[in-house]
């Protein structure tokens, strides 16, 4: 269920990572509400890339609760206050959890034993964990099936009939699904450490003494190139309320 949450920004969280070689960042933020002053509950996960808004800004988004602890945040939603309210003084919320410091919210938060992943601290839950290292999996693997393809590098059907062209597409899905998985396990179990040697330092500095510099190499120079229903308040950015 979608909900809209409006009040100021009490802090701004960011959790980094690297997966099948790519560096990630999640950006995630607690509330404070502009009445009470209190610390809302839930701490709102805006993905990866990095929302507009910043630490004692008033705003308002949408979300969408998924437990307890956490809510997905919309980034596409956020609004900011035209003429916001005096901030209130701020009062965290009390944790009620033990374990580790970190994660999202730098404290009270219990590690999670995952036997696939490992420790998985702060507000993170094995879901996901699994659910961006798939996303990640994913990307790597189209990204390889399409430099395969570039460099005809994948063996494909040669049929240039509609018989031929369904089945080079189930050909393609096919070897994206396989990568993904490979890329999956192998981001999660560390196990391509074990079965790829590591060839060191390649020693590719010339041998010998260099030719002399001539202006006839037998090459002709290149060419250069040439170079909303009702009016509560909290309508669209377009509108005239009290969110921008």
């Amino acid at each position: 269920m979608t909900v809209t949450v409006t009040g100021f920004v009490a802090k701004i969280f960011e959790r980094s990572g690297t997966s099948n070689g790519r560096d990630w960042t999640a950006y995630s933020a607690k509330i404070q509400d502009a009445k009470t002053g209190d610390e809302l509950p839930l701490y709102y996960q805006f993905g990866f890339d990095k929302p507009n808004l910043k630490e004692g800004d008033y705003v308002q988004f949408k979300a969408e609760p998924k437990d307890d602890k956490a809510a997905q945040a919309d980034p596409a939603t956020v609004k900011h206050g035209k003429n916001p309210p005096a901030r209130p003084e701020t009062k965290k919320q009390e944790s009620k959890g033990g374990g580790k410091k970190g994660g999202w919210g730098g404290g009270g938060a219990k590690v999670t034993k995952s036997e696939l992943f490992g420790d998985i601290g702060g507000y993170n839950t094995e879901d996901d964990i699994r659910r961006m290292s798939l996303s990640n999996s994913r990307d790597a693997a189209v990204a390889t099936v399409t430099a395969l393809l570039e460099h005809d590098a994948l063996p494909m059907s040669a049929a240039k009939n509609k018989g031929g062209q369904a089945k080079r597409y189930d050909e393609i899905l096919s070897q994206i699904d396989k990568l993904t998985v490979k890329f999956f396990f192998d981001a999660a179990t560390g196990r391509v450490l074990e079965h790829v040697s590591d060839e060191g330092t390649v020693d590719t500095s010339a041998k010998g003494e260099l030719p002399e510099d001539s202006d006839d190499d037998g090459f002709e120079e290149p060419e250069q190139p040439v170079p909303g229903d009702e009016d509560d308040g909290f309508e669209s950015e377009d509108d005239d309320d009290e969110f921008e």
